[in-house]
């Protein structure tokens, strides 16, 4: 099994500093897109009260509405016993939406969504009583309708500006199974019924108030003027001649009375985006709501205009004055932020890379100076072992070379000189080797140097070895010396 191959750490700066990069834009770019398009529907805690009441009604038609179009906001409804609950959930951050009336315990975190319809206040008393101001009801019997602590507040502020202790009347809260009956009975002198002007409320009570083609008898209000100015929690409001069925139709002329805005609000710090596309939606479905709420027809825009008292919240201005945020508007600050970042990430990367660079560099001059090194120890080298150690510790650092530039730490300048170095060291030492065999000085090794050459360790046997003479010249030596004899 061949070994494991390290991959350098400046290798791996390198192969993965690009990919780091263009990972980094594409998450920024896909980001930015989830938050415009994707993700689940936004669920808002909507408080609202009393649960058998018209609000009620209307934020759950709002609910299922949301629903069924598949919209991105949805509804869960809260409730609550009343407006002043409803107010509070908003203020302990246990809703983000609430239905609250302008009178009522205005939560200091709240701005204005929309408004859901202006309840006025009708003051009445039954066809042909002679109860005609406000004054004359000192000591009479005054039905509250529909039943609730606030409306019951707002009578003991309307009866204030007359100087009329709330102990000056007796006040009975009304249902409306009972209102009709109480009226016929004549448990009660007049009525104070609150709601819009064409809503179920006015609508029940002024028929219950009515005797056969007269109309009841409209209490005027005319203080309401002065209340309005002293504060946002009411305003001046008029019942029109003639609104009242009759014969006549009453009232005969216009009837000063006090109205109250029930608004919807949101978390100051609820989405700019989400809360313009939920005014958005809300006055697109308005006019379908109406089959299932009636009130819904009274819903309209609060007072945009710059020091209004509504606190309208900055999503639903947005989109009051034509002035909704695009994609950009809203994300264009962070995607600058993200590019400003990368930039200077990329920066560091870059950094990085070029202090790897250097490194690398400076690994590539130390081989390419250790190989000079063998060069000028190669031309003074005159034994063959030296020269092959210097082949060995050439070959050493050609593997040294070719492992940096597989893990890319050389550029190809630097391979070029490193290959140059290689060549030339390789050719000093074969050159040196050449130059001393041509000479014949190449001393191989110790003991061959001791050693004497074979041509003188010949002589010298030749010279201790006897003389052998061919027996056919022995011979005839013997015979020649016989003749001479």
């Amino acid at each position: 099994m061949l070994p494991r191959r390290r991959m350098a750490f400046s290798h791996v700066i390198y192969t993965s500093g690009f990919v780091f990069l263009t990972a980094a834009f594409a998450l920024i770019a896909i980001v930015a897109l989830t938050l415009r398009f994707a993700g689940g529907p936004h669920v808002l805690k909507v408080a609202v009260g009393p649960a058998d009441g018209e609000n009620a009604k209307l934020i759950a038609a709002i609910a299922r509405r949301l629903q069924q179009d598949d919209a991105k906001i949805r509804f869960v409804i809260f409730p609550v016993a009343d407006a002043a609950q409803s107010a509070e959930a908003l203020e302990q951050g246990r809703a983000d939406l609430a239905v609250i009336r302008s009178d009522v315990a205005i939560p200091s975190n709240g701005a204005t969504v929309v408004i859901l319809h202006n309840d006025i206040v009708a003051l009445a008393a039954p066809a042909g009583s002679k109860i005609a101001k406000v004054t004359d009801l000192v000591k009479k019997r005054i039905g509250v309708f529909p039943a609730s602590p606030a409306n019951a507040g707002l009578l003991d502020a309307i009866l204030a500006e007359y100087d009329i202790a709330p102990e000056a009347v007796q006040r009975t809260m009304l249902s409306a199974d009972d209102l009709a009956t109480s009226i016929a009975q004549k448990r009660v002198d007049a009525i104070l019924a609150v709601g819009p002007l064409r809503g179920r409320s006015i609508e029940a009570a002024t028929a219950a108030l009515a005797s056969g083609n007269r109309g009841p008898v409209l209490i005027p209000i005319d203080a309401a003027e002065g209340m309005a100015a002293r504060g946002p929690a009411y305003q001046k409001a008029e019942v029109p001649a003639g609104f009242f069925r009759g014969s006549p139709p009453q009232p005969k002329e216009d009837v000063a009375t006090l109205s109250v805005a029930v608004r919807l609000e949101a978390r100051q710090n609820l989405s700019e985006e989400i809360v313009t596309d939920l005014v958005k939606r809300l006055f697109v479905m308005r006019r379908s709501l109406e089959s299932e709420a009636p009130i819904a027809a009274a819903m309209e825009k609060p007072d945009v205009e710059k020091g209004s008292a509504d606190a309208v919240h900055a999503g639903a201005a947005a989109y009051y004055d034509n002035n909704e945020k695009s994609f950009m508007d809203r994300y264009g600050d962070w995607l600058y932020i993200g590019a400003m970042a990368l930039s200077g990430l990329g920066s560091g990367v870059a950094a990085m890379f070029g202090l790897t660079r250097v490194r690398a560099r400076k690994a590539a001059l130390a081989l390419i100076d250790q190989l000079i090194e063998v060069k000028q120890i190669a031309h003074i080298t005159t034994e063959s072992p030296g020269l092959g150690a210097l082949d060995k510790e050439i070959e050493n650092l050609s593997t040294k070379g070719l492992r940096f530039a597989r893990d890319n730490n050389f550029d190809e300048a630097g391979l070029a000189a490193l290959r140059l170095a290689i060549d030339e060291a390789r050719r000093a030492v074969n050159d040196q080797r050449n130059e001393l065999e041509a000479k014949g000085l190449l001393i191989a090794d110790a003991s061959v140097a001791r050693a004497p050459p074979p041509e003188a360790e010949e002589a010298g046997l030749a010279q201790n070895r006897p003389m052998l003479v061919p027996d056919d010249q022995v011979c005839g030596d013997a015979g020649s010396r016989q003749r001479e004899q």
